[in-house]
């Protein structure tokens, strides 16, 4: 068995990682941007039950903070995906008891995933 490695590419244009090699591997994690309104819709949602269940969400100052803060990120050139799962993470504990807005979370954390 040889151990001679090699990739042979022709015609077009290769745009992606290329792997070679024993226990090689190759991946691509491209964020980018959620089609647009569909992040804003949903986060416009989110305010919206934000403030209907205001009574019953814990912190609901925070978690309207933690909204913003995914909106402010999203507007970035570069959204930094990690800020944003840990501030949809934060208002998945914070808003527990309201399983609509759950819901709504789940839905923007699943343009990240």
């Amino acid at each position: 068995m040889g151990t001679e490695y090699g990739v042979h590419i022709t015609g077009g244009q290769v745009n992606g990682p290329i792997a070679m090699g024993t226990h090689a591997r190759a991946t691509v994690n491209n964020l980018g941007s959620p089609a647009p309104g569909t992040a804003e819709q949903l986060l416009d949602q989110l305010d919206r039950l934000l403030g209907e269940h205001e009574s019953v969400v814990d912190e609901p100052g925070k978690a309207r903070r933690d909204a913003a803060d995914v909106r402010r990120e999203l507007a970035e050139a570069e959204p930094d995906r990690s800020r944003i799962l840990d501030a949809l993470k934060r208002l998945s504990l914070r808003a527990a008891e309201v399983s609509v807005i759950v819901e709504v979370i789940g839905k923007i954390r699943e343009l990240f995933s």
